[in-house]
């Protein structure tokens, strides 16, 4: 015990909490990043009360919130002129996203749409892993590093746990053919069709997370405990096995759910991470320079500019449909998917950029 009464330094529980190293501050994590994820419930409650309409609920949470977030990402990358002569060959290559999305669409759908859900599963996750190092990278404790060698595990293990979080229950579906978006089942390759590939995966998750659990008794005891990232790390579990429980039409609005979070989360840290980009000096663009200024209202610049990309991509979605003759469903996702594709390919780079949020001595 004195070794823990020591790391707290006499300080009361509630005192360590409210001087954690926060990612911006203990109010704006919380709101923004962990607590924010009650909004998962939102697409379920709107699927309840407009008469079990998920065309309605996918339109709604698009619009308001999972097509800003994707718009903001091309502000960081495509439309940021330092970063698309540093980064030629990333921004070139997403070029071929629209095509393959088009081509797909047109003659393999059903493989489009898996494509598009495993993918989003994925870096919805990816997501949470960068949060969690970025949080590992604001903590600097001393006796944590000196002393505990399970600190070079530590980030194996977290990182194991939030990306397989997802998996057990959606193997299960996927193994019994129970997994749909809208009408389309997604494919799954028959050889994979065994019970063995579920025990294999949850056998995987259950390992990480017991892993996960003694990794956390350990660091309590020590007095080492991130607690806003064990916070983060139990939310995102939870929700994840919360949400692949269900069945039917109601397991798509539940990962549109995960989505509206993910969504949240993604616009509060694009925009903070500007901020503070803005603040180094490292943005030239007067717009987004001038998007960017912190204490004046700009977020909501921000986001109404996003909002008028996600109306004007509704206009292209119509025109898809009325021009080339294609179901509404398919002209949707060929104009949606290919900003979303591109959007994840380029986000899984800016999720390896820890120092445009993190910046530690």
């Amino acid at each position: 015990m004195a070794t823990h009464e020591a790391v707290l330094g006499g300080q009361t529980w509630g005192e360590r909490w409210e001087r954690w190293p926060w990612l911006h501050s203990k109010e704006w994590d919380l709101c923004c990043i962990t607590l924010s994820s009650v909004l998962v419930v939102l697409p379920l409650a709107l699927y309840h009360l407009v008469g079990n309409s998920a065309m309605f609920v996918n339109l709604l949470i698009a619009g308001l919130i999972g097509g800003p977030h994707m718009y903001a990402t091309f502000f960081r990358t495509a439309l940021d002129r330092p970063f698309r002569q540093q980064h030629r060959f990333l921004v070139g290559s997403s070029l071929a996203i629209p095509v393959l999305v088009v081509g797909l669409a047109v003659w393999n759908f059903r493989l489009l749409i898996t494509l598009f859900f495993f993918w989003a599963s994925i870096h919805v996750l990816h997501q949470i892993a960068y949060i969690v190092e970025c949080y590992e990278r604001k903590q600097q404790h001393p006796l944590r590093k000196q002393q505990h060698p399970l600190q070079r595990w530590s980030r194996g293990i977290d990182y194991a746990v939030v990306l397989t979080c997802l998996f057990p229950l959606a193997s299960y579906k996927f193994i019994h053919d129970q997994f749909y978006i809208g009408s389309t089942l997604l494919l799954y390759p028959d050889i994979l069709k065994t019970p063995l590939v579920f025990y294999a995966i949850a056998g995987v998750f259950a390992c990480a997370l017991l892993l996960f659990l003694g990794k956390t008794l350990v660091e309590i005891w020590h007095g080492t405990a991130h607690y806003p990232k064990i916070l983060l790390v139990t939310i995102t579990v939870a929700l994840a096995l919360l949400i692949t429980s269900y069945s039917g039409e109601r397991l798509e609005i539940a990962f549109q759910g995960f989505n509206t979070w993910h969504s949240f989360q993604y616009l509060a840290l694009t925009w903070y991470i500007n901020t503070l980009r803005q603040q180094r000096g490292e943005i030239t663009a007067p717009l987004m320079r001038w998007l960017s200024e912190t204490g004046k209202g700009r977020f909501y610049y921000f986001y109404g500019l996003n909002i008028a990309l996600t109306l004007g991509a509704l206009g292209l979605i119509s025109a898809v449909f009325f021009l080339v003759g294609l179901s509404f469903e398919r002209s949707y996702y060929i104009v949606v998917l290919s900003f979303l594709l591109m959007h994840y390919y380029h986000d899984h780079f800016l999720f390896t950029q820890f120092g445009d949020l993190v910046r530690t001595p």
